[in-house]
């Protein structure tokens, strides 16, 4: 069954939710009241109408103070120090990129993750790295009531009394109304991954670390950052090394592989775009199959199981999970297929490294060169369509002709 909800609707949820959790703290129920929290920030990031919450913001630094007495009175941060949160956990975001230059720069570190990594087939090796670091200790803040988790987070960041702590943080992090009761001397920098949605703690911190212009105009304009909190700072990502999980049988050498990958909510929209250009290249051209990857949910579920149903497309289009080998997945394909409306920044650049094509549309009328802005570094090429009939032009070239396909691919590569 399909539900649709209008945007009335969608915002009505969210204010009641948001009232709840102001009334659960206001009644001493402070760990309702982050659950709340978190729900307001998930329906605020997956229908993205705001990208901010001062009153939320608020919040969560009341929280902070009602649970978390211990002074700092005497507390002096101590020079070269950094604590990196990272609540992902994952070789293939942004935390070996900054764990290493750290490192590099002679820093000692504190790796704090809130991540539960006993679930070890969820995560890469990048534990197992960093201890492996000089100068890097590593804390697994364990899983179970918020307000202990928040406790002890707080406690392991006064104790190594650091300089600055750098935030590699979900949009509801159980981090943050511990970052909001550090003192003023500790410098908080955000990791701003998702900068085209919705997070929490704008607020917290003194710098957001940006990596395009796309990003940093949203941080001005829509989360009321200030220009001089703002440093930009391109990323490449990591390359790990993890084992080749496999295909479904249906992904034989006969067939072009279409791959294309990231959180739901970047592919679902009312025109439903993304999904229309996917059937149309597969009822065009019987010898390609899609593969589609993205963190199980019952939602990502719904949206893909419905479209391979109504579509026939068994044994054509699969939805392959989360992937930890997500280096050998673009190594395997053929071609990639960026999101829609909302594109993937990392994902394209994982394909560009790897050397495979990319096909990117963007509505027209929004800001098109996302992509590029990732990509193209050392020279300026376009990669994305905001014409649906150029953009399926492109799709005929790369699936039909082999030669074309190597030739995008490795000037993406070039140009990254």
């Amino acid at each position: 069954m399909n539900i649709h909800l209008s945007q009335r609707e969608i915002h009505k949820g969210y204010s009641v939710l948001k009232s709840l959790a102001l009334r659960s703290f206001k009644e001493g129920e402070i760990e309702k009241s982050l659950d709340y929290v978190s729900h307001c920030a998930t329906i605020a990031q997956q229908f993205n109408w705001i990208y901010a919450d001062d009153e939320l913001e608020d919040l969560l630094k009341d929280i902070g103070q009602a649970i978390l007495s211990q002074s700092y009175s005497d507390y002096v941060p101590i020079a070269d120090r950094v604590v990196f949160i990272d609540d992902f956990c994952t070789s293939f975001i942004l935390a070996l990129q900054y764990l290493r230059a750290l490192v590099a720069n002679g820093k000692d570190i504190l790796y704090l993750t809130t991540r539960n990594i006993d679930t070890r087939s969820k995560f890469s090796n990048i534990i197992e790295e960093v201890k492996s670091y000089p100068k890097l200790q590593v804390c697994i803040i364990a899983q179970g009531n918020k307000l202990q988790r928040i406790r002890d987070i707080y406690k392991a960041i006064v104790a190594f009394k650091p300089e600055k702590v750098l935030l590699h943080v979900l949009a509801n992090s159980v981090s943050l109304p511990a970052l909001y009761h550090l003192p003023a001397s500790t410098e908080r920098y955000i990791i701003n991954l998702a900068d085209q949605t919705f997070w929490l703690g704008t607020k917290a911190i003194d710098f957001s670390l940006e990596f395009r212009p796309f990003g940093a105009s949203v941080s001005i304009q829509k989360r009321g950052l200030k220009p001089e909190q703002l440093l930009m700072v391109p990323f490449y990502p990591v390359i790990d090394s993890n084992p080749f999980e496999g295909f479904p049988p249906e992904c034989s050498s006969d067939k072009v592989i279409i791959f294309s990958g990231g959180d739901i909510y970047k592919v679902i929209d009312r025109k439903r775009m993304y999904w229309k250009l996917i059937k149309c290249i597969l009822d065009r051209y019987p010898n390609t199959v899609f593969l589609f990857a993205s963190k199980v949910n019952d939602k990502a579920s719904l949206i893909v199981n419905d479209f391979i149903e109504s579509n026939g497309f068994q044994g054509r289009f699969f939805y392959i999970d989360y992937r930890k080998d997500i280096a050998e997945v673009f190594k395997h394909g053929d071609i990639y297929m960026g999101t829609g409306p909302a594109s993937g920044s990392l994902m394209s650049q994982l394909a560009a490294i790897h050397s495979k094509p990319i096909l990117q549309y963007y509505y027209p009328g929004t800001p098109d060169d996302e992509t590029e802005q990732a990509i193209a570094i050392n020279e300026a090429i376009p990669i994305s369509f905001q014409n649906e009939d150029e953009f399926l032009i492109e799709a005929d070239k790369l699936i039909r002709d082999v030669s074309y396909r190597k030739q995008r691919g490795e000037l993406l590569k070039q140009a990254m």
